[in-house]
C-alpha cells in the first residue's frame, strides 16, 4: 500500500497502488515512454496497425476497457480526475490482463499536453458536464480552443466522437464545428439508439442509463481532412 493515506477518501491513496496502469501524477514524458514501450512490444505486423486513442473523462473505464479488449494493437489513454473511478478502472485493466491501456489523473482540458501533432487516431468525449446555464458555457470542454487542439493533434483521417444527453450542448458543439476547416461530419444522430450509429458502438455507463430511461443520446463523429470547410 502507498504510505499516503486519508480519512476522507481512501482512493486518493490507492491511486498509487497501480503504477503500471494508473498515472496518479502524470508527466507527458512518462506517458510518451510507456507508449513507445508498447509499440516495441508489438510484432511488426501489429505495429503497422498500431493506433493511439484518448478518452477524455473516461469515468469508471468500462468503455475504454471494452475498446482495449477488442483492439490489442491500439493504445488507449483515459483522462479522469475522480480517485475512485481511476482506481476501479485500473483494477479492471489489471483483472483483464490489459497492457494497452493507461489511466491518468488529469483534466480533460489538458489533453493536448500529452500528444504530439498528428499523433492521435481517435478522441472520445462521452457525456461531458453540460454546464447548462449560459454563464457556465465557458466551462464546457468542447469549445473553440479544444477544437483547435483537436485539429492539430489528430492524424489526417483521425476521428472525434461525441456523445451527450444534453441537446443544448450538442447544438453548441455543432455551431462551433461549422465554422472550422479541416473537420468533416461523418456521423450524426439526434437519437442514437433509435436511428442507429456508426459501428461498433460501445455503450458507456451513462449511455445505458439514458437508454433505460428512454432519453435520447446525441451523437457526432468528425473526421480530420487535409483541407476544406467543415460540413458540420
Amino acid at each position: 500500500m502507498s504510505p499516503f493515506s486519508t480519512k476522507t477518501n481512501p482512493y486518493s491513496g490507492w491511486v498509487y497502488d497501480h503504477p503500471e496502469r494508473l498515472l496518479a501524477e502524470p508527466e507527458a514524458a512518462d506517458l510518451k515512454k510507456r507508449l513507445a514501450g508498447f509499440l516495441v512490444s508489438l510484432n511488426d505486423k501489429n505495429r503497422e496497425k498500431a493506433r493511439l486513442v484518448f478518452d477524455l473523462g473516461c469515468g469508471s473505464g468500462n468503455f475504454l476497457i471494452e475498446q482495449a479488449l477488442r483492439n490489442p494493437e491500439t493504445a488507449y489513454v483515459g483522462f479522469e480526475l475522480r480517485f475512485k473511478r481511476l482506481v476501479k478502472s485500473a483494477e479492471k485493466a489489471e483483472k483483464n490482463g490489459l497492457e494497452n491501456v493507461w489511466f491518468i489523473r488529469e483534466r480533460a482540458e489538458e489533453f493536448a499536453r500529452y500528444a504530439r501533432p498528428g499523433s492521435l487516431d481517435r478522441v472520445h468525449v462521452n457525456f461531458p458536464d453540460p454546464w447548462p446555464k449560459r454563464g457556465q458555457w465557458k466551462k464546457r470542454l468542447v469549445n473553440a480552443a479544444f477544437l483547435e487542439n483537436l485539429i492539430e493533434l489528430l492524424k489526417p483521417g483521425g476521428m472525434f466522437f461525441l456523445k451527450t444527453d444534453h441537446s443544448g450542448y450538442f447544438l453548441h458543439v455543432l455551431e462551433q464545428v461549422y465554422a472550422l476547416k479541416n473537420l468533416k461530419r461523418v456521423g450524426f444522430s439526434n437519437d442514437l439508439h433509435r436511428y442507429g450509429a456508426m459501428e461498433p458502438n460501445v455503450r458507456t455507463e451513462f449511455e445505458m442509463l439514458f437508454r433505460s430511461k428512454q432519453k435520447p443520446v446525441y451523437f457526432l463523429a468528425l473526421e480530420k481532412t487535409a483541407s476544406g470547410r467543415s460540413t458540420g
